[in-house]
């Protein structure tokens, strides 16, 4: 908060404004009507007529000001006096003088405008402002306006000034006929002096005359601005009974405004909101606080429209309960927009429902599937390989190296094909299989699935790590990981079987699991190799099912397994994706939430 500087004729300033005699004056109608109609005019809910003494300012007239002064350190209006034209604050938020002045903070007021009132001496005293509670602008016609009665004020004031001018002339004339009783020339002075105060006197009936007729005049330009907008604008007084209706409001409805005052409006909203309407209103009135509501509203044609409403309490200057004041605006495309959404989102509902029982059929199928996979094809592989086995076995002396080789590759069929069969199955039951995600230590996990294949095959042997060629890379302390532990164990053996199988012809071979935390909050493991690689290019399609990039024959496999990890790992909330080099290894990443 920025206070406002003193200005350079403070002193002559504060004499001005004690000449005026007006501080801690009891409320005047005058400057109660300029305040309420620069309300109006400007659309906002809080106006005031300020006056800036040395060490506060007084507000002479104010609308929906609980206070009646405030130290002049946290004035606005201050700032406004040390110019002659108006000071406009937007968004007080945002503006380095007052974003964090205790009005501000206090009484939600974010918009300020005001315009100075200066004497026809040229002394600028105080402020005519208003205030709103949200951001905003004021329309150039209505700064204008605010700028007029800005001017009206200060005429009052130099009339107060003239006034009190002439009081003391005239108190200053009565002084000098008790003194000069005899003396006739002086006498005939004093009579011209008090006709010069009486002269005076009606200049000033005649400038608050005036004054009247520019503020009628006034109230005639703010309803020509209020017709002009497009919102439709109510008031109502002490009885609930509404007292005005702009044009706007009169042209929607096609009615005139006899028939709207008091209740008459009502007999064009429609049946099914009239009740929740009236309680709506007649609630926030009891309590007098602002309201707003949706409702349909018949319009000139016949037809019922959405309006929403906005109320506000309306208070004068002392803080007196007047009545409301509503704006209202036509949102019928809105809510029309509103209802075809909901149909969208009650369609969007029953199709997904239906996706779902189509799903669920698809799961009861896949099952189908899986036991007729089970049982109906494993079972004939049984046989081929086990007969082929003891044909090898107990009669391969007696063929010879044509039926011994045929014999081979018959039981190196059948076993490919079982191998096909289990990934097959095991991509399937992930689909039916239940994730259950809990906090699993990786670093834990990685050294069980090393340890889990150097057992499985002692060629792996110890070495450096805990391998010869299997190695883990990983911090002291335990690094954890939302996931399914047996799905991410899983996953890993895929992995450290795809990295030994492609690196097994490097030498030396070398699989290096790595354990880290990763970005925004999330947990990596990765596998590294350094066999053959791939062309990136090809990234998306090793984990496609069934796609491979090198010849079975060269590398073993069913080009399941990692489409198998994919799945997983999507499974779990997770993604997995792969870096490579032809010639020069490959990392696959795996990433979970923390």
């Amino acid at each position: 908060m920025i206070p406002a500087p003193i200005p350079p004729d403070e002193e002559q300033r504060l004499q001005a404004l004690a000449r005026c005699a007006i501080l801690d004056t009891a409320a005047e109608p005058l400057y109660d009507e300029l305040a309420v109609l620069a309300a109006r005019l400007c659309d906002a809910p809080v106006a005031a007529i300020t006056l800036v003494d040395r060490h506060r300012q007084w507000f002479k007239s104010r609308v929906n000001v609980p206070v009646s002064e405030t130290p002049r350190a946290i004035s606005a209006c201050a700032h406004t006096l040390l110019g002659d034209g108006p000071l406009v604050c937007e968004d007080a938020l945002q503006d380095a003088r007052f974003h964090d002045n205790p009005l501000v903070a206090a009484n939600r007021n974010r918009f300020y405008a005001g315009v100075p009132l200066r004497l026809a001496s040229g002394e600028r005293l105080g402020a005519l402002c208003v205030l709103d509670h949200r951001p905003r602008r004021l329309e150039p016609a209505q700064l204008e306006m605010l700028e007029l009665l800005g001017r009206h004020v200060s005429r009052l004031l130099d009339a107060r000034i003239t006034a009190a001018q002439q009081v003391e002339m005239l108190k200053d004339s009565d002084r000098m006929v008790e003194l000069h009783a005899g003396m006739a020339d002086e006498s005939r002075g004093l009579l011209v002096a008090a006709e010069q105060a009486r002269l005076a006197l009606v200049e000033l009936l005649e400038s608050q005359r005036r004054l009247e007729q520019e503020l009628r005049e006034s109230e005639q330009h703010f309803r020509t601005l209020a017709d002009q907008g497009s919102a439709l604008i109510w008031t109502s007084g002490l009885d609930m009974g509404c007292d005005y209706f702009n044009q706007p409001w009169l042209n929607f409805t096609g009615r005139t405004l006899a028939q709207e005052l008091g209740s008459g409006w009502t007999e064009g909203v429609h049946a099914e909101d009239i009740e929740r309407c009236l309680l709506t209103y007649k609630a926030a009135f009891v309590a007098r606080r602002s309201f707003s509501m949706e409702y349909r509203l018949r319009a000139a044609d016949g037809r019922h429209r959405w309006i929403r409403v906005d109320g506000s309490p309306r208070h004068d200057s002392q803080g007196r309960f007047l009545g409301f004041i509503g704006y209202c605006y036509d949102i019928t495309e809105a809510k029309e927009l509103e209802f075809r959404m909901r149909r969208f989102h009650a369609e969007l509902e029953q199709r997904v429902a239906e996706r779902t029982a189509d799903l669920a059929t698809a799961n009861r199928e896949l099952a189908t599937f899986t036991y007729t996979v089970s049982h109906d094809l494993k079972a004939p592989l049984r046989g081929i390989d086990g007969y082929s086995r003891m044909l090898q076995l107990v009669h391969g002396d007696l063929l010879d190296d044509g039926a011994r080789d045929l014999v081979a590759r018959i039981r190196h069929g059948a076993g490919q094909m079982n191998q096909l069969i289990h990934d097959l199955l095991a991509y399937c039951h992930l689909e039916q299989r239940q994730v259950r995600c809990a906090r699993v230590d990786l670093v834990d996990l990685a050294r069980r699935a090393i340890e889990a294949r150097c057992t499985d095959d002692p060629g792996l042997g110890p070495g450096a790590g805990l391998g010869r060629v299997l190695q883990l890379e990983a911090p002291d302390t335990p690094v954890m990981a939302c996931a399914d532990a047996d799905g991410l164990a899983m996953v890993l053996r895929n992995l450290i079987d795809n990295a030994l199988k492609f690196s097994a012809r490097s030498q030396p071979p070398c699989v290096r699991l790595r354990v880290s935390h990763g970005e925004d909050g999330c947990a990596m493991l990765s596998v590294h190799d350094n066999g053959i690689g791939f062309d990136m290019q090809y990234h998306d399609r090793i984990f496609e099912i069934f796609q491979r990039l090198e010849r079975a024959e060269a590398y073993p496999g069913t080009g399941i397994g990692l489409a198998i990890v994919r799945k997983a790992m999507q499974r779990m909330g997770g993604r997995v994706w792969a870096q490579g080099e032809p010639g020069r290894g490959a990392v696959f990443h795996l990433e979970m939430p923390q």
